[in-house]
């Protein structure tokens, strides 16, 4: 179009009014270019600092994990990150470790890889799931048979991404073999759940494994408990809990998916199902339901903030009698958008999970981000080298267009400045 004017323009003068109009666009076009530059320019910039300085998750530890954090990505990512906290036996790590069986230096020749954990067992430190759906609570005793630490154990297939391949370090035990620690959490995952180790034969501790190894220990009635040395029981305590939602009308909870504002009424049981007496704890973690929460009544319990947990006085049950506890939580208004976990899938999964005896999960109306985030579990993997080529190429082609234009204005005016003075 430009060159079809210009060269009709010295036979017919009446062109110049088109090429005045034509100098408009080209500045309109100009200024629309210029402002185009300016955020690709901008945009480059922002993705320079995710390359050189890249974003840490918001939600990247959890109380589950056994290493806080994880154990480092890119060019901090190492299995010293686990060895320190393990020497220094924080939060009974290497207690864990050992009751395992795993040595230091079956950790420290460990190597990085990746696996399908869909058939494996992933441990943690709180509860995710019941034992009916195949959680397994360990009880983890130190080098003097002392309990220090409770671990749980659960099929990895549960978290709903067991086809999806993790990353860490993946060495071998001689007593359980297979075993890997995940670098996003420092949790341990195995492909089975080892027996308690050997307990000297003067203790007889409540499990069937070791019931068969001392004579001293034999099945009560029912073989609901075992007796300890001929004298007495250890009974078994069952554990059942119920949630309702009184804003829904008492609606039971898990049928119902909670609103923001909405208020649900725990209730827990323990009963004594054994045959003689005993004294039970009770605690009530609550950190997965107080991530879309806050508690309002705390049944005259008493709140940890830090362990987020909610404990009652210890109570001595009878033979057949059984205890009840109440409390209530509000669910968030708004609720949070706040990123699915990045150690722990149940994390800001949009469902508040809280387990005891029977895992309770209350379904939690999920903000628009997060749906988003459900559909498309993650964008494609193009690393920082294709980001930055591609950027470049944009960045080139949009230089080009307005530095075209900036040309064409300046030649028109050239153009209409002959034209003003005759030499055209």
């Amino acid at each position: 179009m430009f060159r079809k004017l210009i060269s009709n323009l010295s036979f017919s003068p009446a062109l110049v009014g088109q090429l005045a109009f034509y100098a408009k666009r080209l500045k309109k076009e100009e200024a629309t270019r210029r402002i185009g530059l300016v955020f690709v320019v901008l945009a480059l910039i922002v993705q320079s600092l995710a390359i050189f300085q890249p974003a840490q998750s918001a939600n990247a530890a959890n109380q589950n994990d056994f290493v806080a954090g994880g154990l480092g990505l890119g060019s901090s990512r190492s299995i010293n990150n686990f060895l320190a906290p393990y020497d220094a036996n924080t939060n009974n790590l290497k207690d864990v470790m050992t009751y395992m069986g795993i040595t230091r230096d079956q950790i420290s020749s460990a190597t990085f890889t990746s696996w399908t954990p869909n058939d494996k067992y992933s441990w943690g430190f709180q509860p995710r799931f019941s034992y009916a759906q195949g959680e397994r609570q360990v009880s983890v005793t130190n080098a003097s048979g002392q309990a220090v630490t409770t671990v749980y154990a659960r099929p990895y297939k549960l978290y709903g991404n067991g086809n999806t391949p993790v990353y860490g370090w993946v060495g071998h035990s001689d007593r359980v073999g297979w075993f890997a620690i995940m670098q996003a959490c420092g949790n341990l995952v195995t492909d089975i759940i080892p027996s308690p180790p050997p307990v000297p034969p003067t203790k007889c501790v409540y499990n069937t494994a070791i019931l068969a190894d001392n004579k001293d220990c034999k099945p009560c009635p029912g073989n609901t408990s075992i007796w300890i040395n001929d004298k007495s029981c250890i009974p078994n305590i069952a554990k059942t809990k119920s949630a309702l939602n009184t804003t829904q009308g008492s609606v039971d909870a898990t049928t119902v998916t909670a609103h923001a504002g909405d208020r649900i009424v725990y209730t827990i049981t323990v009963e004594n199902v054994g045959l003689a007496p005993t004294t039970v704890p009770l605690d009530e973690p609550l950190a997965d339901v107080l991530e879309y929460s806050t508690l309002v009544d705390n049944g005259g319990g008493t709140f940890n903030d830090s362990t987020k947990t909610l404990s009652w006085p210890t109570v001595t049950l009878a033979p057949k009698a059984k205890q009840v506890r109440s409390f209530a939580i509000q669910v968030l208004d708004p609720i949070p958008a706040t990123a699915q976990g990045a150690s722990d899938p149940t994390s800001y999964d949009c469902v508040m999970t809280n387990v005891f005896g029977n895992a309770v999960q209350i379904r939690v109306e999920c903000p628009t981000p997060k749906v988003v985030e459900q559909v498309t579990a993650e964008l494609p993997h193009t690393g920082p080298t294709e980001n930055l080529i591609f950027a470049g190429i944009v960045l080139a082609i949009v230089t080009y267009f307005y530095a075209r234009s900036r040309q064409v204005k300046k030649e028109v005016r050239l153009i209409r400045r002959s034209v003003n003075t005759g030499t055209i």
